[in-house]
């Protein structure tokens, strides 16, 4: 399944969008959150062996302790990093953070956190609630590092950790090896946070304005083509095989136009709220709603 969610839990009554897991009122401190997603098990490396039960050197299998599965074979300088670590950081946090979500993806190759960073919420407009993420992330496979990266998104499958990955970048990510552990992380984190908090107040001023700001039918499409540029070169034909009938691309091309426009006409999740529909926040919401939710369903 493309969510490759294993198990988790997701909190202040927030259901994921793939509805699996388990839900819960409120908040947990980190520790439970981690015992109700089952994320609270160890990996250790095992030998590989070869067809004749001989060890392969330089070689290591990662394997899940509590099932005995094997989660990836790693190069012998792999270090393993024990979900526990993710814990650490969201633990030593606490006063800055709120837990939301933890989840198990890929049958454990991947565990991530996401946490609301206290203090940092704000109206775009009456009832429009925004608020950052501090996301925590590892994989026992190599295919994430250890790392901590502040996001809009909320994490509940491999999708969303995916965008959440792609969309940050050396401002808001801190990354360790798989030689090391969370302490060199944690140390830093308080003042990083309080950075971060400090960047996303004082961005809520250009949303607001966004909110204020009028935006047609013709802008939104005009909006929507810079957007979708890339999938916008090239030619056509109006009839199937028929070069002869070919011509620019126009939005109306585009598999996921109506779909749009319907959002940007009433169908966005939380459309109604006031400063979203016809405005240029609204369409903003439009694009994003069906990157991070249509699309990456």
């Amino acid at each position: 399944m493309a969510h490759q969610f294993t198990s988790g839990v997701f909190l202040n009554s927030q259901p994921a969008w793939h509805r699996l897991g388990t839900v819960l009122d409120g908040t947990l401190p980190p520790r439970e959150a981690f015992r109700v997603a089952d994320a609270i098990w160890q990996v250790s490396a095992r030998p590989v062996l070869d067809t004749q039960g001989r060890v392969i050197p330089d070689y290591q299998a990662i394997t899940r302790c509590d099932t005995g599965e094997a989660l990836s074979i790693m190069s012998g300088t792999y270090h393993p990093v024990q979900n526990d670590q993710l814990v650490l950081i969201a633990e030593a946090l606490r006063s800055d953070l709120e837990m939301d979500a933890v989840c198990v993806l890929a049958g454990g190759r991947k565990v991530t956190f996401t946490a609301r960073i206290r203090n940092a919420s704000a109206e775009v407009g009456r009832g429009d609630i925004v608020e950052p993420y501090l996301v925590g992330a590892t994989s026992h496979d190599g295919t994430v590092a250890f790392q901590v990266l502040f996001t809009p998104v909320r994490v509940v499958c491999a999708n969303t950790l995916a965008q959440a990955l792609g969309r940050a970048n050396g401002n808001n990510r801190r990354s360790i090896k798989h030689t090391r552990n969370a302490a060199q992380l944690i140390n830093r984190l308080p003042e990083i946070i309080d950075l971060q908090r400090r960047q996303f107040t004082a961005g809520i001023d250009e949303l607001q304005a966004m909110a204020a700001t009028p935006c047609t039918s013709a802008q939104f499409a005009a909006y929507c083509s810079e957007v979708f540029a890339d999938q916008l070169t090239g030619t056509v034909n109006d009839k199937r095989g028929d070069a002869s009938t070919a011509r620019p691309k126009v939005l109306s091309d585009l598999p996921q136009w109506e779909g749009l426009r319907d959002k940007f006409a009433g169908g966005l999740i939380g459309g109604d709220l006031p400063g979203v529909s016809g405005t240029v926040w609204g369409a903003y919401n439009a694009v994003t709603e069906f990157a991070s939710h249509d699309a990456g369903r």
